[in-house]
């Protein structure tokens, strides 16, 4: 009973999270440790971009330079005569590929991209030839494969169904009645799925987040001007004010004999009015807690909107910190290609990765060497056509 007692007489203490000036201390703890991270993390990512620029990117310049010239050999090839019909569309479809990995490729930028697509853009206008006997007999052993007969087709019909792959599914279907059942797996009914009202999403997300949200975004954006309302006038409060003119004091650079630091304080000082100018109080504070006195004291009726002003400062320097590591910005790609906890790590991913450039440079430059003729050109044709008739039966087209 006399501990119980005990327990109930001992006072009741305010509790740190609930304090302002502590609430302060928090915050700017918080600040200084995402800005040495900040620090960090932007050392660390101007260490790798320089490595990767002296050691990655002149070999990714032969890589994309390469696969440029050897785009160009291909091209140099589409209005030969004797290509043939199907050989030319498997053409057509490997430079293609080549143009879409030229163009989304990220080192680019010293290829002139646009004329190479525009002469392949003129090869649309050559005329296809008559496929050769060969190519018809390959696509009726297609059909028999596909629809089991050829439905007794002449070559003459063969050539008009090669000639319009448009129309080719269309009358091949209305010829072969079985030919449905080969899509039978991929039907979906979407009606049935348009009954059972699981297409109503957008109805649910309105009622979920339509008015709702336009209130909540109105009283949002009342606390918004409230809070720069508040931490507008912090610029005219006694303590800024103090901060600013005993900062003036010290970074004057009249006050300084030193050419060196006087220099280094005209540059502090033309921060300071910058900042004094922009209503800036954050880059105030940080500056009089570097240069004059760390701690700070402030009346209870102002500490609030400091506090604001801190958390403000802390979304702010946590979002710069995600987007150091951004895939979409070129350091961001860098760093996730390259970056490691260590250095030893570091070291791993640039060593394999050039070894892998290398090889893929190689190649290129070894099939452009051996693409001298056209009939070297229908060997690597033969091997792409073979791998898309593949696919094709396979069921990855559709």
């Amino acid at each position: 009973m006399a501990q119980r007692k005990l327990a109930k007489s001992r006072p009741v203490t305010q509790s740190p999270v609930g304090d302002p000036q502590r609430q302060f201390q928090m915050h700017w703890e918080t600040i200084d440790r995402l800005q040495r991270e900040m620090a960090t993390k932007q050392q660390q990512q101007d260490a790798v971009m320089a490595r990767f620029r002296q050691e990655v990117l002149p070999i990714e310049h032969q890589y994309v330079q390469a696969l440029y010239d050897k785009t160009l050999r291909l091209i140099s090839f589409a209005d030969k005569k004797t290509l043939g019909k199907y050989n030319r569309e498997a053409l057509f479809s490997w430079i293609g590929e080549e143009l879409d990995e030229l163009f989304h490729y990220p080192f680019n930028e010293h290829l002139d991209l646009e004329a190479l697509r525009q002469q392949f853009l003129a090869l649309n206008t050559i005329a296809d030839d008559e496929p050769t006997q060969y190519e018809i007999d390959e696509f009726r052993q297609y059909v028999k494969d596909e629809y089991g007969s050829d439905g007794q087709l002449s070559d003459a019909e063969l050539i008009e169904l090669m000639m319009n792959p448009e129309k080719m599914f269309n009358i091949l279907d209305r010829l072969f009645t079985d030919a449905e059942s080969i899509f039978d797996e991929d039907d979906y009914d979407y009606e049935d799925v348009d009954k059972a009202g699981l297409h109503d999403d957008d109805a649910g997300y309105d009622d979920d987040y339509g008015d709702g949200n336009e209130a909540d975004d109105g009283r949002t954006d009342q606390k918004i001007d409230n809070a720069q309302q508040t931490l507008d006038g912090l610029l005219k409060s006694p303590e800024v004010k103090k901060m600013y003119k005993k900062l003036a004091n010290i970074l004057h650079p009249d006050r300084e004999g030193d050419p060196a630091k006087k220099n280094e304080k005209h540059l502090l000082m033309v921060q300071l009015s910058k900042a004094k100018k922009n209503h800036d109080v954050w880059t105030i504070l940080e500056m009089y807690h570097r240069y004059s006195d760390p701690d700070f004291h402030f009346s209870q009726a102002e500490i609030p909107a400091i506090n604001a002003l801190m958390q403000q400062r802390i979304k702010s320097l946590s979002a710069e910190l995600a987007e150091t590591e951004n895939p979409s910005s070129l350091s961001g790609m860098i760093w996730e290609k390259f970056g490691a906890k260590t250095t030893r790590g570091i070291d791993n991913k640039f060593k394999k990765h050039n070894e892998k450039l290398h090889q893929l440079l190689e190649e290129q430059v070894q099939q452009r060497q051996q693409l001298r003729s056209l009939a070297v050109l229908k060997i690597y044709l033969a091997a792409r056509r073979a791998a898309y008739e593949f696919e094709w039966q396979r069921g990855d087209f559709f």
